[in-house]
């Protein structure tokens, strides 16, 4: 199939990367910048949209920063390509109804990624919440900012500026996916969120929100400004504390207050970037797939309302 990639950043790359290493589709990467310097992977490379409607694409990965989400998947719809767009959907609600009605209307296959639905711990997690009744759900993470890219000025990327689409809420929007994915329909949001240091340049560094899902209440707090790495993910079941540690892949479980158990499981990261590309793939004539947009944009709208109004 013919394939191409809007954006290759940090994230495209590393789809671009696995695109060549896994797969043998034709590639193209749509360069809309002044540097005439060709990518570092060798992709073939396009600079017009009647560039990319000659090459005809069957699909189009949406890796360019989030406030061009939307925008670039109406256009690559308006042509008939299935869409991946990796994760967040975008920073605001404008277009987003004219992309939905685009995908229904042409019936189009659509994904919106996050990729830590793969990931080890949560397809653990997920078979603990389907097997027990959880009561209470404690998701913490946390990271320092500026190690998120060394060597580069990190003030300049799309997490920090708000005309780019940044913020903690938009950027750590996989913990609302994953307690959406794991605990059903997310139902009410409400917290509270500001910037209280001077690590991004106008955006949210830190959010603590309570969420009540389906199943269980959920206390999640999530930051840029910590010096300590983590992400957990805390499930209180009648009989069981289950702890899931998403940097160091391990599951452990409590009784009276002692482990009772411990798994580690691989930490390998692109294994979860690997099996969200072979599910799209596998999956790519399935309308309905994992994500699709008309799932994801439900709980889109939810984390756009609560950033707009806490």
């Amino acid at each position: 199939m013919k394939i191409v990639l809007f954006g290759l950043g940090s994230i495209g790359q590393r789809h671009a990367q696995m695109l060549l290493d896994k797969y043998n589709h034709d590639l193209y990467a749509f360069r809309s910048g002044k540097s005439k310097s060709p990518n570092s992977l060798g992709i073939k490379e396009v600079r017009s949209w009647s560039g990319v409607k000659k090459i005809n694409p069957d699909i189009a990965f949406i890796t360019n920063p989030t406030s061009l989400h939307i925008k670039t998947a109406i256009r690559c719809a308006e042509i008939g390509c299935k869409i991946f767009i990796d994760k967040p959907l975008g920073d605001k609600l404008t277009g987003l109804d004219k992309l939905i009605k685009i995908i229904k209307s042409k019936k189009l296959v659509t994904m919106v990624g996050y990729n830590l639905r793969f990931h080890p711990v949560i397809k653990a997690l997920k078979k603990f919440v389907d097997k027990y009744e959880p009561l209470h759900l404690k998701v913490t993470t946390t990271s320092y900012l500026p190690n998120w890219r060394r060597g580069t000025d990190y003030k300049k990327s799309y997490r920090t500026n708000k005309n780019m689409g940044g913020g903690v809420i938009l950027d750590l929007s996989h913990e609302f996916d994953y307690i959406n994915y794991l605990l059903g329909e997310i139902k009410i949001v409400k917290g509270q969120f500001s910037r209280r240091s001077d690590l991004t340049v106008n955006v949210e560094d830190y959010a603590d929100v309570l969420i009540n899902t389906k199943l269980s209440p959920v206390n999640l707090h999530i930051n840029f400004l910590s010096h300590k790495k983590q992400r957990l993910i805390q499930i209180d079941f009648k009989n069981l504390t289950v702890i899931g540690d998403l940097v160091n892949c391990t599951i452990e479980e409590y009784k009276n207050e002692k482990m009772i158990s411990r798994k580690q499981f691989g930490t390998d990261r692109n294994i979860s970037f690997s099996s969200e590309l072979e599910y799209f793939f596998k999956n790519i004539d399935n309308p309905q797939m994992m994500n699709n947009l008309s799932d994801a944009s439900n709980l889109y709208k939810k984390i756009i309302d609560f950033k707009n109004n806490g």
